[in-house]
């Protein structure tokens, strides 16, 4: 008796952890994600955006065949999905890449940075309306506390948010993104039931690499890849390596894990995270604003995950 008791209590332990373990999971692809924005900014000092995009998808791509194969795993895609695989590989890897690339290079980084943390909330929106996710009065609680949180990391932070004529386009395209990400998340749900995340992941960013590949093809043929040194390729590697392969992965088990509302809200972890980076790595100056900022943002993902 005291033995099954304790298969038992074992048992609902393991239960447990695997939900943490899913949580810490979310947690690293938000820190990977607010890590990339160095890692790319270095890259672009010399690789076109483009090119510097194609090579990052590449190296996912190769990685997560790679993963495939050594989980001896093979993907049989059902013909009633291919359409909508398709479409959400365009959705995701294409479109949305080309419009937040875009986007930032024709509005101020605080400008993105709000608009962007805006996403979970599309996420959402777009789950209600779609896959008729139930959506608590916490959640949306807890993403409203999550996006005010980020925004008084941005204000904290002196950066300038212009609302204007001349960042107008660059706005527009980085919302698009935002309202794309949000569809994103959404989809891949109905699609998670019978795909694994690795095998959703290799099929989306494949179709990515070869529609960025060939928007690249232009200004790849155009540059002096002798005055191009290895560092900044290796940049655009280590990005496509851990912010598209291993991220991509872990981002779409979170959903299939918790949900696309629940998944979405770790993304508002980013820009705190990425505050804590630059702290830390370049010693930027921390405010009072920005520590509320983050403690109001832990607050809204504390509120969801309960």
């Amino acid at each position: 008796m005291h033995g099954g008791r304790f298969l038992i209590y074992y048992g609902k332990c393991f239960m447990l952890s695997r939900e943490r373990v899913t949580e810490i999971l979310l947690l690293a692809v938000a820190l990977i994600w607010a890590s990339n924005y160095p890692l790319t900014k270095f890259g672009l000092v010399v690789l076109d955006v483009f090119v510097f995009n194609s090579i990052r998808f590449l190296v996912a791509f190769i990685l997560l065949l790679m993963i495939l194969r050594a989980r001896s795993l093979s993907i049989h895609v059902e013909p009633s999905d291919r359409k909508k695989i398709f479409q959400l590989g365009l959705l995701a890897s294409i479109v949305y890449q080309c419009a937040f690339i875009v986007g930032l290079n024709h509005t101020s980084s605080g400008n993105a940075a709000v608009i962007l943390s805006t996403s979970p909330l599309w996420t959402a929106f777009f789950s209600a309306r779609i896959n008729k996710e139930r959506l608590y009065p916490r959640i949306w609680i807890g993403l409203s506390v999550s996006l005010m949180g980020i925004v008084l990391i941005i204000l904290g932070s002196g950066r300038k948010i212009e609302v204007g004529t001349e960042g107008f386009t660059g706005d527009l395209l980085i919302l698009l993104a935002a309202i794309l990400w949000g569809i994103n998340t959404t989809l891949q749900k109905a699609l998670l039931v019978r795909y694994s995340a690795v095998e959703l992941s290799v099929l989306t960013v494949g179709i990515g690499a070869l529609g960025l590949t060939l928007i690249a093809l232009p200004p790849a043929m155009a540059m002096n890849w002798s005055a191009v040194s290895f560092p900044y390729v290796l940049a655009a590697i280590l990005s496509g390596a851990l912010s598209i392969g291993a991220a991509n992965v872990l981002w779409t088990y979170g959903v299939k894990k918790f949900g696309p509302s629940r998944t979405a809200n770790y993304n508002n972890l980013v820009p705190v995270f990425a505050f804590l980076i630059a702290y830390i790595t370049i010693g930027e100056h921390v405010t009072p604003l920005q520590v509320a900022g983050s403690a109001m943002t832990l607050l809204g993902v504390w509120i969801v995950r309960r």
